[in-house]
């Protein structure tokens, strides 16, 4: 996925970008590049010449998209799974209902605690900036 962004801090290899506002955004809503509330954090691997202001291009490869999608989906899912299994392992004459009361129980009790992982532990960075764009370039 490729994003576009102007340079607002260079610290050294890091650079602090403010995210356009494009349709590759929307999945977010833009909740974590708006302006004051977190902005892209990008390393420069190929030693571009940046500067404050630039518009540039910002790549975040699609194996770490999977590998945060997957840290995210697969604890709840394998959760709802245990619950479901462990109630009818625990009691064999226990409903469908049940067991699956139980599944959604642990299920929102594993996504919590994921959120509260990334929360404290966020991904690590992966975004790397691929090209210096025109400034007259729209965004």
């Amino acid at each position: 996925m490729t994003e576009k962004g102007i340079i607002r801090e260079l610290r050294g290899n890091l650079v602090i970008i403010e995210a356009c506002k494009s349709g590759a955004c929307f999945g977010c809503m833009n909740m974590e590049c708006k302006p004051g509330q977190g902005l892209i954090t990008a390393e420069n691997p190929k030693d571009l010449p940046l500067g404050g202001g630039q518009m540039v291009e910002v790549e975040i490869p699609d194996v770490s998209i999977f590998r945060q999608a997957l840290a995210a989906f697969l604890p709840p899912a394998l959760a709802f799974a245990g619950g479901f299994i462990f109630i009818r392992l625990l009691s064999p004459t226990t409903g469908e209902g049940a067991a699956a009361f139980m599944g959604v129980i642990l299920l929102f009790a594993a996504a919590f605690v994921v959120y509260r992982i990334r929360k404290r532990k966020p991904a690590e960075n992966a975004c790397a900036i691929t090209k210096i764009l025109p400034t007259n370039q729209e965004w």
